[in-house]
């Protein structure tokens, strides 16, 4: 095999490798990890990105760009997300996990409750709801979208923003916004009695070791082995590769 053919076959050989390692595990059509399940009681289910079932979410569950997770009565979760937050959901929720950049996260909350918070000072998440998007920075927030959304802060500030306005929200404050038509209602103290707590018992024993796992989807090394002609003689080669 000449010189050019053997760089342009080993080129491709690359490429299919990387093509495959972006992959996830069986049952998922979309390419990186986004998330790990920390946490699941009662009814919580997933549809993967180009599938069309949902099925039973569990712990320990990876979950990827374009899944779709809801909650029946009574269920609840809890993950993490690659770019350091978590992300609890209450019974009776719908989210999807959408593309982000390198800056932000992105989910989209179509009906439900979710309460979030940053598990380092550099980690960033927008919230998608069909009234608002909220900007969650190095904070926790209640952000609950149903008739009407409600968006209640206990740590740091969250902006609320649509095409008729944007609200910026501190700690023990609260928003609200009628709907896709409506602005964001102006900043008001939250009052003893719209204090939530229902996230408090949503929590991982070992968020340590979820993290970790999450990380080691970017580790480690893969090898392709070939065996090739070249120059008329068979010959065995083998390219080392990182996970992309």
């Amino acid at each position: 095999m000449k010189r050019k053919q053997w760089n342009r076959f080993a080129q491709l050989a690359l490429a299919a490798l990387l093509g495959a390692l972006s992959l996830p595990a069986a049952g998922s059509a979309a390419g990186k990890v986004n998330a790990i399940v920390v946490y699941v009681s009662g009814e919580v289910q997933v549809k993967r990105s180009g599938e069309n079932a949902f099925a039973a979410l569990a712990l320990n569950d990876l979950l990827y760009a374009g899944d779709e997770v809801k909650t029946g009565p009574a269920g609840k979760a809890s993950l993490a997300t690659k770019g350091g937050a978590e992300v609890r959901l209450n019974e009776n929720s719908t989210f999807n996990i959408e593309p982000g950049g390198r800056i932000r996260e992105m989910i989209r909350l179509s009906v439900g409750q979710l309460w979030t918070r940053m598990l380092h000072k550099m980690a960033k998440l927008d919230v998608r709801t069909p009234s608002a998007v909220c900007a969650v920075r190095g904070t926790e927030a209640d952000i609950e979208q149903r008739t009407q959304l409600t968006v209640k802060v206990y740590e740091g500030h969250v902006d609320v923003q649509n095409q008729l306005g944007k609200r910026s929200l501190a700690a023990g404050q609260m928003s609200t916004v009628a709907g896709a038509g409506a602005a964001p209602s102006a900043a008001k103290k939250m009052s003893s009695s719209e204090l939530g707590n229902w996230q408090e018992g949503v929590t991982a024993k070992d968020m340590q070791k979820f993290l970790d796992a999450l990380n080691a989807q970017d580790g480690g090394e893969k090898k392709l082995k070939l065996r090739i002609d070249k120059d008329g003689k068979t010959k065995d080669v083998e390219i080392q590769l990182k996970k992309k």
